[in-house]
């Protein structure tokens, strides 16, 4: 029992240093991400936010992605830009850079017709609601 305990303990300790490993890189991406405009070289824009990110474990990311269209060379790099309290990471989480052959030409979902997944908002009290009404 005791055993048990300790190793739930630890398990709680490790998700908040985690937590705050994000909300501090969070924090770090917000005080920089206006330094980036749309045309900058993916070298520039790289070299501008990846640090804010360092302090986030790698199974918190979100990899590149990277494709050719029409000749055209994409790639994709996400941000943590933001962190639902939820356990789960997802698109909503992050902002996407998006480059065309080396060049920033769009920011954020709206360019890739929106995110794939969302986090599920979690309240800190919990409410009875057994009052159903349906609208038709």
């Amino acid at each position: 029992m005791i055993r048990q305990a300790a190793i739930l303990s630890a398990v709680f300790v490790l998700t908040g240093c985690v937590g705050m490993m994000i909300d501090s890189a969070i924090s770090k991406y917000e005080l920089t991400a206006d330094q980036v405009e749309l045309g900058d070289s993916k070298e520039k824009v790289l070299a501008i936010l990846a640090p804010t990110q360092d302090g986030i474990p790698k199974s918190f990311r979100k990899n590149p992605d990277k494709y050719l269209k029409d000749g055209v060379t994409v790639e994709i790099y996400y941000m943590r830009s933001a962190r639902q309290p939820d356990g789960l990471t997802t698109d909503d989480e992050f902002t996407p850079y998006t480059f065309n052959n080396g060049k920033l030409v769009g920011i954020g979902w709206q360019v890739l017709g929106g995110p794939k997944s969302q986090g599920q908002a979690t309240s800190d009290t919990y409410i009875q609601n057994t009052n159903t009404t349906i609208v038709h």
